[in-house]
């Protein structure tokens, strides 16, 4: 992890390691199948990559071969965000919104990253529903003493049982992980689409091994700065907006509006299972809204199920109890992301500027991130974004998301000099694969042939 500081233009502790690292061993992979056309593996890859002999972790991998083995053009890995959801179960459901020139060219390959889905994942459950209950804006000093205590035991939870692994749970170390990966499948270089969080890593894989990239397509940019409080500010006023556009159709369609959103907020036993449903809804217009208007308007006759199975959409909820979002891994990889705040009082202070910002969602969106305060020091952080001598790069922002805002997108794709920045009118989070001919079209022709594409809007 010490290199040269003049091999390190870009951020470069981090980088610099990458440069010096042994390049990752060649790995026998087990292949079954795993059904839908695709086989399935595991990958030991080093806690720590610094330390490539010391303790490892199992990643999970799926492959589907390209349909055409005659037009192959290598590996397509795809990322979905969260972070902490399966890429795997992502790719096994969304494979068939690839476009036919996608899928018969590339095998699309997916793994978990670390800590989430099948590869070594987190497990602190016993202290989720109690944070979970807090109140997501606590006004008085017994209400934040109970999430401080709360975002503690969450903390000390993880910490005990995954202690070793906490400190390595950054985009960085996924990145590390990724070129394993590649290594693995034998390629000497890969195609990458990531959405929402895929973003974060699809960037430091950019930075860290730029010369191994093919093409690269980042849907839904993080921002690049990693600042904690700005990400929890910007992102709450990207809601916030698609709120105030939901407000606007609902009077003008008569649905229950932005009044009754406040009303099932202020009698609410559990509150953040308002906000989630709020944010699962606002999200993904126009099925989304027309859910969050009847369930508010169930609400309203004090029937709150739509809401719980808005919720329970968010974080994936199955049956049995499982969830497709982990949020001891999305904590675990912002946490280690992230220039966090020093302590909880700091977090107290700022939320009166998130309130101003963002009336419904400032304060629950920062102190959804409160655990990090009593997180363990990450080992390695994302290297700041950039890299000459890249194939290509595709940045889609959505002019309206209200979940990675336009100015993300605008920043990411201004930290690396073969970015083009593709802009799309829509209120959805994330572009590509969603029917938009537009965007599709300009999506697929790149990753088949990697060049700026002649549009750079959507319509």
């Amino acid at each position: 992890m010490r290199a040269k500081a003049l091999a390190c233009a870009l951020a470069a502790a981090l980088a610099c390691a990458s440069a010096a690292e042994a390049p990752p061993p060649k790995a026998e992979l087990a292949w079954r199948g795993c059904g839908s056309g695709f086989r399935c593996a595991e990958l030991l890859v080093p806690v720590d990559h610094d330390r490539p002999h010391g303790g490892k972790l199992t990643l999970a991998l799926a492959r589907r071969p390209a349909e055409s083995s005659a037009e192959r053009l290598g590996i397509l890995i795809v990322n979905p965000g969260g972070p902490g959801v399966s890429a795997l179960e992502y790719l096994r459901s969304a494979w068939p919104r690839l476009g036919e020139s996608v899928r018969s060219r590339f095998d699309l390959v997916a793994f978990d990253t670390r800590g989430t889905g099948r590869s070594s994942p987190l497990d602190c459950h016993a202290s989720f529903a109690a944070l979970m209950d807090q109140d997501p804006s606590p006004g008085d000093a017994e209400s934040w003493q109970r999430a401080v205590a709360a975002s503690r035991a969450l903390a000390e939870e993880c910490t005990r049982k995954h202690g070793e692994l906490l400190p390595y749970m950054s985009s960085a170390d996924s990145a590390r992980d990724m070129d394993w990966v590649r290594a693995a499948l034998g390629e000497e270089q890969l195609s990458y689409v990531g959405y929402s969080y895929g973003t974060a890593l699809g960037a430091a894989y950019l930075t860290l091994y730029p010369q191994r990239v093919r093409a690269a397509v980042l849907d839904g940019s993080i921002d690049p700065g990693f600042d904690l409080e700005r990400f929890a500010r910007e992102q709450a006023v990207a809601v916030e907006r698609a709120l105030a556009a939901y407000d606007a159709k609902a009077a003008e369609k008569g649905w229950h509006g932005a009044n009754a959103l406040d009303d099932a907020f202020a009698h609410a036993k559990r509150k953040s299972t308002v906000l989630y449903a709020a944010a699962e809804g606002l999200s993904s217009p126009p099925d989304g809204w027309h859910d969050l208007a009847d369930a508010l308007g169930r609400a309203q006759g004090g029937d709150t199920s739509g809401l719980d199975d808005l919720a329970t959409r968010y974080f994936g909820v199955h049956p049995d109890g499982t969830r497709e979002l982990s949020v001891e891994a999305q904590l675990a990889v912002l946490c280690a992301d992230q220039h966090r705040l020093v302590s909880a009082d700091a977090y107290r202070e700022a939320l009166p500027a998130l309130a101003a910002a963002s009336p419904h969602f400032g304060p629950g969106n920062l102190l959804s991130h409160l655990p990090c305060a009593f997180w363990p020091a990450p080992a390695h952080r994302p290297p700041t974004p950039g890299a000459k001598h890249t194939a290509p790069v595709l940045v889609l922002a959505n002019d309206a998301d209200p979940l990675t805002p336009h100015v993300w997108g605008e920043r990411l794709a201004a930290a690396f000099p073969e970015a083009t920045r593709v802009d799309i009118q829509s209120q959805m989070h994330t572009a590509f694969g969603r029917g938009d001919a537009c965007v599709d079209g300009l999506v697929d022709g790149y990753l088949v042939a990697p060049a700026p594409p002649a549009r750079t809007h959507c319509p």
